[in-house]
């Protein structure tokens, strides 16, 4: 039976359970899952919570340590990904705009975060930065290990060089996937006023944490909550208010962050979307010159983005997903189909690092092959902490030679 077939059949199981108690232990796709407590024990011999905060531990030490051979770590801090833009936007928000120069078209979630954190310790504005997105992530292994167990967050942990540089030299993406996944947690046990609140705060942050709003509003309507519904719909309006407000005062409009998208990512045209691999598959044809390697990694991703999100539809992993995670599949679902569609010329080099939020997800569609060897879970992250440090001062400067 297709996944379309066990989703029919999952909404007509729930519509019998109210016509036949007998059959009341059949449980609908759409059906509130009890609350209980997450389990961070280490039971059926997977990695406990603490052994995946040590591998995060461990993985950073060796990503900084490599890193400081080379380099002054706060150098390689300023120019990782987009610190620079972040801190710009920072210092605009704390002196409330009365610094002249261009304006970052990035979301003002994180550069509030830091303009708050860097008035409060007192630090730096770098400082605080690093700071979010190492307690966000130290934050995040916990959350994964509780939602979706020791593999899968062993495995996000280790397997992606970005989500190390991410989450030590500092970036959005730490943050955003904390607010995200806490949101998870909270509609996983009922509490959807607060998950409505971690999911908005979540869309300051990045923007495609919308989608997360929209997995909660089709759960709550498929479940005829209207009047929760209706409560979570005035939460995200009233953040995304308070959002706007202070932006359409310093910026004169209350759609700047996306003029600025308009104009830096989206074409020509100024459209976000395209039909599906529009642009995705042209760009890996762009003539940036890209080498094989970067192109080579890219379309590694692309390919796990793509399977893993079928495999969320598959018999077995639908009724894994049914058990109170039916927002994280529709999440996966609409942020995959809006990242293959994303209408962005030179997404090719950015696409490994977009595909990081949905990345737990992934995995926990694809648990069953993941390695359950804790060598080999070390060792992958190990070597991503190597990339990583590559990726800030040069391959060749942590493996000693050139890759092409």
């Amino acid at each position: 039976m297709t996944a379309g077939g066990l989703f029919c059949a999952a909404c007509q199981a729930e519509e019998r359970t109210t016509q036949f108690p007998m059959i009341a232990k059949v449980k609908s796709w759409f059906e509130a899952a009890p609350a209980r407590r997450l389990d961070f024990s280490s039971a059926h011999g997977e990695p406990s919570v603490w052994e995946v905060l040590l591998m995060f531990v461990a993985v950073s030490l060796i990503h900084v340590l490599t890193v400081c051979r080379v380099a002054h770590f706060w150098d390689a801090a300023l120019r990782s990904y987009d610190t620079g833009q972040y801190l710009r936007l920072a210092a605009f928000i704390g002196s409330w705009g009365s610094r002249g120069g261009r304006v970052p078209y990035h979301f003002w979630g994180f550069p509030y975060a830091i303009a708050a954190v860097s008035k409060l310790l007192p630090i730096s504005q770098l400082a605080a930065l690093v700071t979010i997105s190492e307690v966000s992530s130290l934050a995040v292994c916990v959350l994964l290990r509780g939602l979706y167990g020791g593999w899968v967050a062993a495995a996000f942990v280790a397997i992606h060089y970005q989500w190390v540089v991410l989450s030590v030299e500092g970036g959005s993406e730490p943050l955003f996937i904390c607010l995200l996944f806490a949101s998870f947690l909270a509609a996983r046990t009922g509490r959807w006023n607060v998950a409505a609140c971690l999911a908005s705060l979540s869309t300051t942050v990045r923007p495609v944490g919308v989608f997360a709003l929209a997995g909660f509003a089709i759960v709550l309507g498929m479940r005829r909550s209207y009047r929760q519904l209706a409560a979570i719909t005035l939460i995200g309006l009233g953040v995304g208010t308070l959002y706007v407000i202070p932006l359409w005062m310093l910026r004169g409009t209350p759609f700047a962050n996306f003029a600025g998208y308009r104009a830096e990512d989206w074409g020509p045209h100024g459209r976000p979307l395209v039909y599906p691999f529009g642009t995705l598959i042209p760009s890996y044809f762009g003539g940036f010159g890209l080498g094989w390697p970067v192109l080579a990694f890219s379309a590694s991703w692309l390919v796990v983005l793509l399977v893993g999100t079928v495999a969320i539809w598959l018999p077995r992993n639908v009724q894994r997903f049914s058990r109170g995670r039916q927002v994280e599949a529709l999440f996966a679902s609409m942020y995959a189909l809006f990242l293959i569609s994303y209408n962005m010329d030179t997404i090719v080099l950015h696409l490994p690092r977009f595909v990081i939020p949905v990345l737990p997800l992934i995995l926990f569609s694809l648990r069953d092959w993941i390695p359950k060897d804790r060598r080999v879970l070390w060792t992958v992250g190990a070597l991503s902490a190597l990339l990583a440090s590559s990726a800030m001062v040069g391959f060749k400067n942590v493996f000693g030679f050139r890759l092409r």
